[in-house]
């Protein structure tokens, strides 16, 4: 029930994505279905012709082999194009799908992706996304035309004896029903084998991907790292070739039975010929008849049983297509307004999903509008936990922040998050020119404002290397594609700045370790920038490096999901506390 339920919802996939082609390749493969049943019976016509008449008539024998050669001509041409519905069907389905798995993987809660049971699947469909849809598709593909040609056959071999059909479909169970067991035994080899499959694949990336290359080479980890992909790869191959040696014996079997049902139903159809059943033109067409019978209702098989074997494949997929997201979507979405008076945030308290660890207890903050707010603490204390609620990546186990008295559940996510601007510590290093990394952050922009564009690029510092490039806003960054120039780690974290600085609508902007891989200097002349930028706005850092806090209008510090202390700079240093500890220590190095 469960793998007919997977199939129809392909079939109705297949139908949306591609009707036009479905509908083409249904008609070819129901031409090329009757066809060849049209050839055997022209052959029969020819031989009949050329062995019992004493007076031969070739211009009678000359038509069937016209007609032999048109029905030839015209077999070629749907053969042809029905390769060329196919691939076109085929293409359209994988282009579908893939952006079906890309489209659901920009939108499902970042919790998914901290948790290790659903990332298996993920990875299962979105790395098998681009070939398993073409691969089911052939074979619904192969079921359909192989179970047209199968009718028309089985109904001429019917003609010459129901029980001939009979033998052609019975001794093709035995090899359907090797097939059919081991596609299970498989099956759960693969299930088993999931995590040890991604294991290699993990060691295989870390051999083959530029972010692993400079530690592989210093560490010399290139052995180890081979040695455990061989030892990974060694295991999963013993593993499957006992079965498939298995599989190999009990195939041989069931492949000698259908022989000998094959060596039976010759000798019945001679032994009919000999005994005037059947003329010789009959003895061939029922012969070639038997053959084609054969090898179609052995492709159906297959194509039943490299369906069923797809179900890994579509349960994967349409597990993932039916996630639904955890945070609050409101019903009756409240619209953001302009921030009046500040952000509050009231007994927030947070454990993540699937632990009983709680990263955060009870918060109460409130920040106006116009500050410099940093958060500090030691890592794990729960500072970017709480950037995660606040930009609605996940939404607090109990309490609420408010905007402008309101509960920013109330709003629809996508507002909320077109309000702020944000940049994590382990920011994203796009493949684009120079303009797009910054600009990205406010996309729905059609053209770059150049203007906005450079005050951006100012305030991150990342003008003074910008301008020295040929093309400037337009130079390729990177090395994956051609002419790209690549950067050093604070040039990519000046990007990343400006991009967040670039969505100059953005009425909350939160910057996590935005200074991490800059230097001294120019992150002197950042957190300069970062009051002038904060006049309209709520301003929010994450960082460990204290000297330039003096400029905070509040510093909030965090120890163990609590916070322990809130002030400027001078009021913390006054106290004896963990700000102060921090503070004092970093001075020393």
């Amino acid at each position: 029930m469960f793998f007919n339920s997977q199939i129809s919802r392909t079939f109705k996939l297949v139908w949306e994505c591609s009707r036009k082609w479905t509908i083409l390749l249904f008609v070819s493969q129901l031409l090329n279905s009757i066809l060849p049943v049209a050839q055997l019976y022209l052959i029969k016509l020819i031989v009949d012709s050329l062995t019992e008449n004493k007076e031969i008539n070739f211009q009678s024998i000359l038509f069937y082999i016209i007609l032999f050669g048109v029905i030839q001509i015209v077999s070629a041409l749907i053969e042809n194009y029905q390769l060329l519905f196919s691939e076109s069907q085929q293409q359209k389905v994988t282009d579908v799908i893939s952006t079906k798995v890309a489209k659901k993987g920009s939108e499902i809660d970042l919790s998914y992706y901290e948790n290790s049971s659903f990332y298996n699947n993920f990875h299962q469909a979105q790395t098998q996304s681009l070939h398993k849809p073409v691969q089911v598709l052939r074979s619904l593909s192969d079921l359909v035309s192989s179970g047209f040609l199968l009718i028309s056959l089985g109904a001429l071999l019917f003609y010459l004896h129901w029980g001939i059909s009979l033998i052609l479909i019975g001794f093709a169970i035995p090899i359907a029903l090797v097939k059919w067991y081991f596609t299970k035994v498989l099956y759960k080899w693969e299930v088993d084998k999931m995590t040890t499959q991604r294991e290699s694949n993990y060691f295989y990336q870390l051999l083959t991907t530029d972010f692993y290359a400079k530690e592989v080479r210093i560490f010399n980890l290139g052995q180890y790292f081979t040695d455990k992909f061989k030892s990974l790869r060694k295991r999963l191959f013993d593993d499957k070739y006992k079965i498939n040696t298995r599989k190999a014996l009990f195939g041989f079997v069931a492949k000698t039975m259908e022989i000998i049902a094959m060596i039976s139903t010759f000798t019945f159809i001679s032994w009919r010929t000999i005994n005037g059943f059947l003329t010789i033109g009959d003895l061939v067409m029922f012969l070639q008849a038997f053959q084609k019978g054969q090898v179609a209702i052995q492709r159906s098989l297959s194509s039943i049983i490299n369906l069923y074997n797809s179900r890994l494949f579509l349960t994967h997929l349409f597990d993932l297509l039916d996630l639904k997201s955890f945070l609050k979507t409101p019903i009756l979405p409240k619209n953001i307004k302009p921030l009046k008076s500040s952000l509050v945030l009231e007994n927030l308290n947070f454990t993540y999903p699937q632990t009983n660890n709680q990263v955060l207890a009870n918060v109460n903050l409130e920040f106006s509008k116009g500050e410099l707010i940093a958060f500090v603490g030691e890592n794990g204390s729960g500072k970017t936990t709480l950037v995660k609620l606040l930009c609605r990546l996940y939404d607090p186990t109990s309490g609420v922040i408010n905007w402008n008295g309101i509960n920013i559940n109330q709003i629809s996510l996508e507002n909320w998050r077109n309000s702020i601007s944000v940049i994590f510590q382990d920011f994203a290093k796009y493949q684009f020119t120079v303009r797009k990394n910054i600009t990205l952050s406010d996309i729905e922009t059609n053209e770059s404002n150049q203007d906005k564009l450079e005050k951006a690029s100012i305030y991150s510092g990342a003008n003074s290397f910008i301008e020295e490039f040929d093309s400037k806003y337009d130079q390729m960054v990177g090395r994956w594609f051609k002419k790209g120039k690549e950067l050093s780690g604070g040039q990519w974290q000046k990007l990343a700045l400006s991009r967040a600085f670039y969505k100059s609508h953005a009425q909350l902007i939160i910057l996590d370790e935005p200074t991490s891989s800059i230097d001294p200097l120019s992150e002197e002349d950042i957190f300069s920038n970062l009051k002038n930028i904060a006049e309209n706005k709520i301003v929010i850092i994450v960082t460990h490096r204290l000297y330039n806090l003096k400029l905070a209008d509040k510093i909030v510090v965090f120890d163990k999901g609590r916070i322990v202390q809130e002030g400027d700079h001078s009021f913390l240093i006054e106290k004896d506390g963990l700000y102060k500890e921090m503070f004092s220590k970093q001075l020393k190095t």
